[in-house]
């Protein structure tokens, strides 16, 4: 894979803004389509460096600036690009340790920065729909009405009675479930594009041992202190909600780790893995205790009994910094 930064920054931004353009068709692939947008941008700024994801960003929002008009490049710039460059040049980035060996940024604070990044975002989206949390939940409630009255002749849909309960439901929970998910869509779009750069040859950085990521105790902050906030009132406790969810699944990934740490000497490990990640998809509620799991790792150091210290060496490279 080789190519100019230029180049390649071009055309990761074209087809960024192409995926951004084409989730607004509103087809039913449009949502994964919106989430799958970063990828071309952390691609190209991983393997040629934070510069072609910067001329990504630019470029793609360019595009969409000229074909459909300067509101959808700002967001897309937001939204999207600079996200994506940022994390990629996290990623890379490195210092000279002690005895010449180079420490690269620590994946655990990674995976804290997509936490921060997704609840940041939705709470930038909220003073586009309303000025208060009432007017907020207002309109979540009549888009998921409408959803619900664009879908009354389906088979098996909820029976009118009953669909008040769950929307009131949906309406509560649609925002941190989104910043949620924007987390989770980041962390495996930044996997995947560490994976396809390092299949290419072009990836700097040693592969770290996800197993062994480690949280500074400053990400109590982020958990305990959304959780807490949650109880302001208006929009403050709604965005502190944001943060609350984000972090909780970034301990739940921590607490992923945990499994894969204590298992390593099960002779059924490999059947533990495959239910633990099969409820994660039919039962997302297991977040709650990788969740917990995690807290107690970060509190007591659950690895130690099982695997050694939780941390590790810090990785090496001979690589040029970034």
């Amino acid at each position: 894979m080789r190519g100019s930064p230029l180049l390649i920054g071009l055309g990761a931004g074209a087809t960024s803004a192409l995926l951004y353009a084409a989730a607004a068709s509103g087809s039913p692939l449009a949502l994964l389509l919106l989430y799958a947008a970063p990828l071309p941008i952390l691609i190209a700024a991983a393997g040629w460096r934070h510069l072609a994801g910067l001329v990504a960003t630019v470029f793609g929002a360019a595009c969409l600036a000229v074909v459909v008009g300067p509101k959808t490049a700002l967001y897309f710039t937001i939204a999207v690009g600079l996200p994506s460059w940022w994390l990629a040049y996290l990623a890379l980035l490195a210092r000279p340790g002690e005895g010449g060996v180079v420490e690269w940024y620590p994946p655990g604070r990674l995976v804290l920065w997509c936490a921060a990044i997704g609840a940041l975002l939705v709470a930038a989206s909220i003073p586009l729909v309303a000025t208060s949390l009432e007017e907020y939940r207002a309109a979540l409630r009549e888009l998921f009405t409408k959803g619900f009255e664009a879908r009354s002749g389906t088979p098996g849909l909820v029976p009118e009675a009953d669909a008040k309960p769950l929307i009131e439901l949906m309406t509560a929970l649609a925002p941190s479930m989104a910043a949620g998910f924007w987390t989770a869509s980041s962390l495996f779009n930044l996997w995947l594009a560490a994976r396809i750069v390092r299949a290419s040859g072009r990836l700097v950085r040693p592969w770290p041992d996800l197993r062994r990521i480690t949280f500074p105790n400053k990400a109590f902050i982020g958990l305990f202190g959304g959780f807490a906030g949650s109880l302001l009132p208006d929009l403050a406790g709604l965005v502190a909600e944001l943060f609350a969810g984000t972090f909780l699944m970034a301990f739940a990934l921590l607490g992923l780790a945990v499994v894969h740490v204590v298992t390593q000497a099960t002779p059924a490990r490999g059947l533990i893995l495959v239910a633990v990640y099969g409820m994660l998809v039919l039962q997302p509620w297991i977040l709650l205790f990788l969740a917990g799991l995690g807290v107690a790792e970060q509190i007591f150091g659950v690895r130690r009994r099982f695997g050694g210290p939780p941390g590790g060496p810090p990785a090496t490279a001979t690589a040029n910094l970034p």
